[in-house]
């Protein structure tokens, strides 16, 4: 083999590793820089997390599939309840319930539990909406990696809203 003259791979690469380095210090990605902007006297400040929630709210499903298990010893329960979701369905959003309710695995649930299994938790608040239920008792079970999701949202129903449900019919 003979030591000719090669095409200095090792200046390109070492050039290109330079200008991505500096690029990223000059012009950083998008999205983790806030960009000042300045604010004329007669515009008035707004709160931008304000106009997120706004947007979050908009976001409504078309449909959502929901299993409700009893999770209290009021038999029938997960039924009635059911009853009281699907007749909740609006022009906007479709209430399914692919599967038929059943009971916890373990009783009595102090409170009710709201479970989405999918990543959006827009669902999980419509029927949280529905049952009366605050915010803070929707959990995430996002399934693994390509798994399919049976059911969007499931209910674990507890003895905050057995009674009301309970009094429905």
């Amino acid at each position: 083999m003979t030591a000719g003259r090669c095409f200095p791979w090792r200046w390109v690469i070492a050039g290109l590793a330079v200008a991505v380095i500096a690029l990223t210090v000059f012009i950083p990605p998008p999205g983790t820089a806030r960009e000042e902007v300045e604010n004329p006297d007669n515009m008035p400040e707004t709160d931008f997390t304000e106009e997120i929630e706004s947007v979050e709210e908009a976001c409504i499903p078309d449909s959502i599939r929901v299993l409700v298990l009893n999770g209290t010893l009021i038999d029938g329960l997960a039924t009635r309840t059911q009853r009281h979701l699907l007749g909740s369905s609006s022009d906007s959003t479709v209430i399914l319930a692919p599967l038929d309710p059943s009971n916890t695995d373990t009783k009595p649930y102090e409170e009710t539990i709201i479970i989405s299994h999918l990543a959006d938790i827009s669902a999980a608040r419509v029927i949280a909406d529905i049952l009366g239920r605050p915010e803070e008792c929707i959990v995430w079970e996002v399934p693994a990696y390509n798994a399919p999701v049976i059911v969007d949202v499931t209910v674990c129903i507890g003895c905050d809203i057995g009674e009301m449900i309970s009094t429905i019919e």
